[in-house]
């Protein structure tokens, strides 16, 4: 017998059935199989333990990723190799970038801003939920060179404007001004609020908890000939005392302790325009306009103002991309009905309205086909898009099974334009499209979709990929046990009119007894909102 297991296992089953065939007494060969096959299942579990194991740690593997003077600093919590670092240069389209793929997931890389002080841009995301790309990219080819260390890997970035700032001070390296302005090492790990920070137009309240609406009140007030907009955030913050707050277009920033929150008053002789958006565990506050700025531009003075808010509009990475987002049914059209008479068209309404103010929070110009609860015919969705140039077209959905298989069926999916390749598509398809009225053929709607534009299909396959990817990420940070049912070829007439690269999302089935209750929580809608949203910086990422 040779020493592999599964070829002694392999012989001992020939042997049993060949002893079996000539009425030979096998009982010993056959307690040595079981004992053998016994030791062999113990190794294949050991094995996959390992496995998964290993891709546990490359999943998580990122701890923080930071800049400090002209390097781009990673910290892991694991040990890493040059083999997992692979670098590779992009020529001008229109600017020259230099990638860097890191294996591992970076929980924080859709918060994380990264700027040096070069004429480069950084660009950070989840590339694929095990690979963390960072992108440095510039008008003229940037100097790049990389270290790995035993827990980090340190991108150094060498500009002929960073140079020229560098070399002069070499001796001091302390952080700048803006980093003390960020309060990134006033970060409180035991109360409800991580950190409090601002910057240029912005101000950014971190927490340690998950939050929701309630843990934010809102109040406008005019006193004294100023125009004051108070917020009161639940929960503590031990540096609330030493944090000062400054926005350029605000006269003054006041922030307070009160028994159980932190008081954020921003004061001004004008009546600025204020915007706030709540995620997870995220408040911002921004000052969208101010009749003080306009004003202001026509002074030599506020030239000097003026610089920090062009910059930051360079460094947004889609300010010049257009999505539009139809939330699917409306009106008399409830769409699926849930087991608690839940209806799909008020949770397709809410998660739009979230993914909304996440995408323009980042810079996409968006737009909505509806912002209430009314009907809008399946044939006009996509009018709005064309109208408005729209680089993508976003049809959001809830899937919906019947009664015997309801129980059984849960999980995500996304489905691009195309011929339906399965009955399951095909289901799906009928079930979105019967409020559309098409006179055609089965026959004739299949040669309908095959001559559609094929470059146009192929980006919204890969569209599809990355939103399905971010969706998965985003739920499974709540709930681990969220299917994923695939990205899939459909028939759906609602993305027919699109002239850009389109996708429906299936956000889960209302018909599921546990799934249904989900979807309608506020917190796991601002989940799947920010997943599509991943997905669309990771689709531009790609495909710039």
């Amino acid at each position: 017998m040779r020493k592999d297991e599964t070829q002694k296992i392999n012989d001992l089953k020939k042997i049993i059935e060949l002893g079996k065939k000539l009425n030979k007494d096998v009982r010993p060969d056959e307690k040595k199989l079981s004992v053998l096959s016994k030791n062999s299942k113990l190794s294949n579990s050991k094995t996959i333990q390992n496995t998964q194991n290993k891709q546990q740690n490359i999943l998580y593997s990122i701890k923080n990723v930071t800049t400090s003077n002209n390097s781009i600093i990673v910290d892991f919590n694991v040990d890493i190799k040059k083999d997992d670092i692979k670098f590779f240069e992009l020529k001008p389209s229109p600017l020259y970038r230099d990638v860097f793929d890191i294996n591992g997931y970076f929980k924080d890389a859709l918060a994380t801003k990264l700027t040096i002080q070069g004429e480069e841009q950084i660009t950070i995301g989840q590339f694929k939920p095990d690979v963390l790309r960072i992108v440095v990219s510039g008008n003229s080819n940037p100097d790049t060179s990389y270290r790995v260390g035993k827990r980090q890997l340190i991108i150094d970035i060498n500009s002929k404007q960073t140079a020229k700032k560098i070399e002069p001070i070499k001796e001091t390296s302390k952080p700048t001004v803006v980093a003390t302005q960020n309060s990134d090492d006033k970060i409180d790990l035991v109360n409800a609020i991580r950190s409090i920070s601002s910057n240029e137009d912005k101000i950014t309240i971190k927490f340690n908890k998950k939050i929701s609406k309630n843990d934010l009140k809102y109040t406008t007030l005019k006193q004294n000939g100023n125009f004051e907009y108070i917020f009161d955030i639940t929960g503590k913050y031990k540096y609330t005392e030493p944090t000062k707050l400054i926005l350029n277009s605000i006269d003054k920033v006041i922030t307070t302790d009160n028994k159980n929150s932190v008081r954020v008053r921003l004061i001004d002789k004008n009546k600025p325009k204020i915007k706030y958006v709540l995620t997870q565990n995220e408040i911002t506050i921004e000052v969208l306009e101010n009749t003080k700025t306009s004003k202001e531009q026509t002074s030599p003075i506020a030239n000097t103002n003026t610089k920090p808010v062009t910059k930051q509009v360079q460094n947004t990475k889609s300010t010049n991309k257009t999505i539009v987002i139809d939330a699917g049914h409306g009106g008399d059209d409830v769409g699926a009905v849930g087991p608690n008479k839940e209806y799909e068209k008020v949770i397709n309404l809410e998660v739009a309205k979230y993914l909304d103010n996440i995408l323009k929070q980042r810079g996409y110009k968006v737009y909505l086909t509806r912002s209430t609860d009314k009907f809008i015919k399946v044939m006009d969705r996509t009018i709005l898009a064309n109208e408005k140039n729209a680089d993508l077209f976003i049809s959001i959905h809830t899937n919906s099974m019947p009664k015997e298989k309801a129980s059984s069926t849960s999980g995500i999916e996304t489905f691009f334009l195309s011929p339906a390749r399965s009955e399951r598509a095909k289901r799906v398809a009928a079930l979105e499209n019967k409020d559309d009225i098409r006179e055609m053929s089965e026959s004739s709607k299949n040669v309908f979709l095959e001559s559609l534009n094929r470059p146009r299909i192929t980006a919204s396959h890969k569209f599809a990929i990355d939103v399905q990817s971010g969706l998965l990420q985003a739920a499974r940070t709540k709930y681990k046990d969220t299917k994923d049912t695939g990205v899939k070829e459909g028939p759906f007439w609602v993305l027919v009119g699109a002239q850009m690269p389109s996708i429906l999302i299936e956000l889960g089935f209302i018909s599921h007894p546990v799934e249904s209750k989900r979807l309608y929580e506020r917190d796991y809608q601002q989940l799947l909102a920010n997943g599509i949203a991943n997905g669309i910086d990771s689709y531009f990422l790609k495909n710039p």
